[in-house]
């Protein structure tokens, strides 16, 4: 990463929304003088792949070489301490024409608390604390902390690259003898005023750190963010005109990247009600799980954040946290610039296609619109999915490391948006048979509206030990399902909607069993649309008894219906349901196979064929193309002649014969 461009998705740098949030930092980073106000932490809140960590690889380019800037990623980090011990260095870097921070505060916490005790006690560390770097070097631990720090920065930054005697070295030479008065005295301030000295307050945390509890670990990372704080507030005050600082963490929402935000946050809100002077370190946190609302606010769309400010007036409380949901790309303005493929007749066909397929989800797309573009022959649309993936050297610099497993797309796609919840085989395949989180989400997924108390009885039906509630928890973990005020499932990301209906349809047997118990489970009249929508979902070439069943409900409803736009919402919520049907030849030969030739005359068959052919469009993996747009429009049109109130029949007609005509030839 020595040219200071990250690896991440960056076939645009920055689309829908991701831009507004770039200007909103721009515009934070240039200041005049000392900082107006406490700056806020800025957390985009984003699903795994959905465009966070783009928007930190164009911030670090952009502003690496202009201002004090920092990139960890905290996934994986052990502590506090660790991420701290990792900002202070990646901020240490050379940046010509920008003066470096010394952190004398930090880097004497830092000496104290990697004191190895060789039984001299409290006189021997107060004479390790001013030991030169080479005496020291034989007395401490920090060698496993930078070793542990390490990977949250940029290759070219990790810390394991120096020896410990340059890494005690750069410490040693921040806490010179000029500033350490200054230091001990704000050591000897912090907390409460008992008459305790500096070195009191060190050898105080030194016995904390030894302690390995939540609490401990708590007050020494509290000490340490302090200390972070003053000293870039005391750096930039000697510096008014740099920009602010420019931290910027990705997977923030790790146990311990949250725990370092809080700390964080609550050390500007003392200072801020001892009226210090605000710092200026500006946090810009990517998290994968969703905000708390109670805690950080209601998340705005990444589209207005640059209609946001990171201050509030004179007379009005600060702004301790801006959180920002990342929203999905949109099909004319992101996803048609990303695609330079023509394998349906045009980019704009196929970046329709992928947007209808991944729901505008940034990486999918990506991904996608690589396969397409790159090898059209053996990536086409109805093979997309199934086909394995290219080999490992022919795979853009951009993507992420591979796993060195043969997959298939689907499953790759499957293992970047689920990791935490897919159990591997010992080669890293997805395990075709012990998955049973992954099975209950799809089972989950399998009915609309997500509904636990049928999904439980599904579980029941099908022996299985697993729980509905715990399932929902997943898929709103991950930032996949939208979740009400009361907790019901919203909308479930048409993404994971799509790879989980796939993964279920792998097994049949389960697929039949799934479906054939939630059609048994609503058997209210009140549930007969979902009942028949369910039983839709049965239909199959070599079984089309449930399709009996589901016409002879639609036509009854045909006849009862009170306006002809009531029997559409039927129409519509039964042939919404998923289809494990597949074929190679035109969808539209597939539909006659299934439904029969179209008649003049016979309004059974009119409604048969509308209702296959909606069920199947509604799969656009099943019908790239959208040729069966012109099949229920004749649909439609036939239709009419039954319905007194057809108008809105040949309204209907109408749409879909606009689709018609957009993708002939």
């Amino acid at each position: 990463m020595t040219d200071g461009v990250a690896h991440g998705w960056t076939r645009k740098a920055v689309t829908r929304g991701r831009e507004q949030v770039v200007g909103l930092v721009r515009d934070e980073l240039d200041r005049g003088g000392v900082p107006r106000g406490p700056l806020p932490v800025v957390v985009l809140a984003g699903p795994l792949g959905g465009g966070g960590t783009t928007v930190l690889d164009k911030l670090w380019t952009e502003f690496f070489e202009k201002s004090l800037s920092v990139r960890l990623d905290v996934a994986d980090a052990q502590s506090v301490e660790d991420i701290v011990l990792a900002a202070v260095q990646g901020w240490r870097r050379r940046i010509s024409g920008i003066p470096r921070i010394d952190f004398p505060r930090t880097s004497m916490i830092f000496k104290a608390l990697s004191f190895d005790d060789d039984g001299s006690g409290r006189e021997g560390f107060e004479a390790y604390l001013q030991a030169r770097p080479q005496d020291a070097a034989v007395r401490t631990a920090l060698r496993d902390w930078a070793h542990r720090a390490a990977p949250m920065l940029p290759p070219d930054q990790q810390v394991f690259t120096e020896t410990l005697a340059e890494l005690l070295g750069a410490l040693q030479s921040a806490v010179s003898r000029r500033r350490n008065k200054d230091v001990l005295r704000w050591l000897a301030d912090y907390g409460p005023p008992d008459g305790s000295s500096g070195y009191d307050r060190l050898w105080e945390q030194r016995r904390l750190h030894q302690q390995h509890t939540d609490g401990s670990a708590r007050a020494v990372g509290k000490m340490l963010c302090a200390a972070l704080l003053a000293d870039t507030r005391a750096a930039f005050q000697r510096h008014d005109r740099l920009r602010n600082a420019l931290l910027l963490l990705d997977n923030a929402d790790s146990v311990k990247g949250d725990l370092f935000l809080d700390l964080l946050t609550e050390c500007r809100r003392e200072s801020h009600s001892e009226q210090a002077e605000p710092d200026a370190v500006l946090v810009v946190a990517v998290r994968h799980s969703p905000v708390h609302a109670a805690r950080m606010g209601v998340p705005v769309a990444s589209d207005d954040a640059r209609q946001l400010s990171l201050h509030r007036g004179e007379n009005t409380a600060p702004r301790w946290w801006i959180p920002i949901r990342l929203t999905d790309l949109t099909k004319s303005d992101d996803v048609v610039p990303m695609c330079s493929s023509s394998v349906l007749g045009s980019d704009y066909r196929d970046a329709d296609f992928l947007h209808d397929l991944t729901g505008g989800h940034p990486e999918a797309v990506d991904r996608l619109a690589d396969l397409l573009r790159d090898a059209p022959a053996a990536y086409g649309p109805r093979t997309l999915l199934t086909e394995p993936l290219p080999p490992r050297h022919n795979w853009p610099s951009r993507w992420p490391p591979d796993d060195g497993t043969d997959t298939t797309v689907e499953d790759y796609l499957l293992k970047r948006t689920l990791p935490q919840d897919l159990a591997v085989l010992p080669d890293g395949r997805i395990d075709p048979e012990a998955n049973p989180d992954l099975d209950a989400m799809a089972v989950l997924a399998a009915t609309p509206g997500l509904r636990r108390g049928a999904c439980t009885a599904v579980f029941h039906f099908l022996g299985w030990t697993a729980n509905a509630n715990a399932a929902q928890l997943r898929l709103t973990s991950g930032l996949w399902l939208d979740e009400t005020a009361d907790g019901a499932a919203g909308r479930l990301h048409p993404l994971i909607a799509l790879l989980l209906r796939r993964w279920l349809a792998r097994k049949p047997e389960v697929w039949r069993d799934t479906h054939t118990a939630y059609a048994a489970h609503y058997s209210r009249p009140q549930d007969a649309s979902l009942r028949h929508h369910h039983t839709l979902a049965l239909v199959e070439p070599s079984h089309r008894e449930p399709m009996t069943t589901v016409i002879g409900h639609l036509e009854r409803e045909l006849d009862r219906a009170a306006a002809t736009e009531d029997w559409l919402t039927v129409l519509g919520a039964v042939t919404e349901a998923p289809n494990r049907v597949r074929t190679t030849g035109d969808p539209r030969s597939f539909v006659t196979t299934l439904a029969g030739v179209a008649e003049s005359g016979d309004r059974r068959q009119s409604v048969t064929r509308l209702a296959i052919s909606r069920w199947l469009f509604h799969d656009r993996y099943f019908d790239p193309a959208r040729r069966l747009a012109q099949s229920i429009a004749n649909e439609y049109e036939r239709l009419a002649e039954y319905v007194p109130d057809n108008e809105v029949l040949f309204t209907e007609a109408g749409k879909y014969r606009r689709i018609e005509n957009e993708w002939k030839g």
